[in-house]
């Protein structure tokens, strides 16, 4: 006789969702979905709120079918009543101070793997193991004092900021900012200067997105005064953002001499793992890239065009989310320049690597460049673009 279902499988299958569209819905892997549900392993407490919205319940409701989902798996696999001590284990702190170094030690290298993952695979992979690994300090801090603590929030910050970008690119700026500033609380902590200038160089990207010049520019310049040293490639990305505000203020003479600083001090990287510390995505073809971008805010696509062309196929590989975004760009040259075709087939590049990472803040942007080739629909490449924006990501 076949098993019966779990509690939280049974929750799960009321929602209308299969544990692939769950997985999805929750940025985990299906698998991660298919051991909650058998009861081999438990979500971190940090997943709950994702949980409890997924399955349109509260959050005390959740507790209660993740215990029930515990005491049916317990009862399989004894065949009677469970350990009162199984069904409380998941509220029962990560670890003791005896090993948080080695935790430590863990976190970081597993903060590089997703940094790599990001780069590689956008949010729609790196998110949940952000998240979970946030789940992890957040049940050590309690527990550790002195310079583990110390060493452990400097950790927090870094994972907080990461979720805060990947937030982001997933179009959930509210989430973003809610994590930028637990990012700046944990820096300011742990007097990690470096930390503290990147979480102001991550608000001068928000002003910059808003086509705030001015606080771009007082941000960015913000950031820099903080910021350890002036040769790093931190200090490139901070210059880059530099080089925005002036494009939005109109200043190209500025701009490119933030850029051809920057440049100087341009990561070496191609890994795409950030072992360089922050910053270590502005690689001189990135540089290149913004250096693009800033000639459409411009007003000058003709120039951007060329910058684009040249930049792109010195691209690193893993950096394949910015690919996407290069293309999105591009496509926006073309259209300045009156060529819908072009902008149209590189607006489907940039969709078709959007959608494969989960990057939304993307799709957005291809979005709205076929609202602006709408009146060129009956050429074929046009047309193509709105096919592959009417089937759903």
């Amino acid at each position: 006789m076949a098993r019966r279902e779990s509690p939280l499988t049974k929750l799960r299958k009321a929602t209308g969702h299969t544990q692939e569209s769950f997985a999805d819905e929750l940025h985990v892997d299906r698998r991660s979905v298919g051991r909650w549900e058998s009861g081999k392993a438990s979500p971190l407490s940090t997943m709950y709120p994702f949980l409890a919205r997924a399955l349109r319940i509260s959050a005390k409701e959740l507790i209660a079918v993740l215990d029930q989902t515990e005491v049916w798996a317990e009862r399989g696999r004894t065949g009677g009543a469970p350990d009162a001590e199984v069904v409380s284990s998941r509220r029962l702190p990560t670890g003791s101070v005896d090993h948080v170094d080695e935790l430590v030690a863990h976190l970081r290298e597993q903060w590089h793997v997703l940094v790599r993952a990001d780069n590689l695979l956008g949010p729609r992979r790196a998110l949940a193991g952000v998240l979970e690994q946030l789940g992890v300090i957040e049940e050590l801090l309690p527990v550790t004092q002195g310079t583990e603590r110390g060493e452990l929030v400097k950790l927090a910050a870094a994972y907080a900021e990461s979720a805060a970008w990947l937030y982001e690119d997933s179009g959930q700026l509210g989430k973003s900012v809610g994590w930028i500033d637990r990012a700046m609380t944990w820096s300011h902590e742990a007097d990690d200067r470096n930390m503290v200038a990147w979480t102001l160089f991550r608000r001068s990207q928000h002003a910059s997105a808003g086509r705030d010049a001015q606080g771009t520019l007082g941000l960015a310049a913000a950031a820099g005064r903080e910021t350890v040293g002036t040769g790093t490639p931190m200090y490139a990305a901070i210059l880059q953002e530099q080089a925005h505000g002036h494009a939005l203020a109109g200043d190209e003479n500025l701009m490119n001499r933030m850029l051809d600083a920057a440049q100087k001090c341009a990561a070496s990287e191609t890994s795409g793992d950030a072992r360089q510390g922050h910053g270590s995505f502005c690689t001189p073809p990135y540089l290149e890239l913004k250096r693009a971008q800033y000639f459409v805010v411009l007003g000058n696509p003709a120039r951007a065009i060329d910058l684009f062309e040249s930049a792109l196929p010195a691209l690193p590989p893993v950096y394949r989310r910015d690919r996407g975004v290069a293309f999105s760009r591009l496509a926006q040259a073309h259209v300045a320049m009156n060529h819908p075709d072009q902008a149209a087939a590189f607006g489907r590049k940039a969709l078709a690597i959007a959608r494969s990472v989960g990057s939304i803040r993307t799709a957005q942007e291809v979005s709205r460049l076929g609202g602006q080739l709408r009146r060129h629909k009956r050429i074929p490449d046009v047309q193509a673009l709105f096919d592959d924006l009417s089937v759903p990501a």
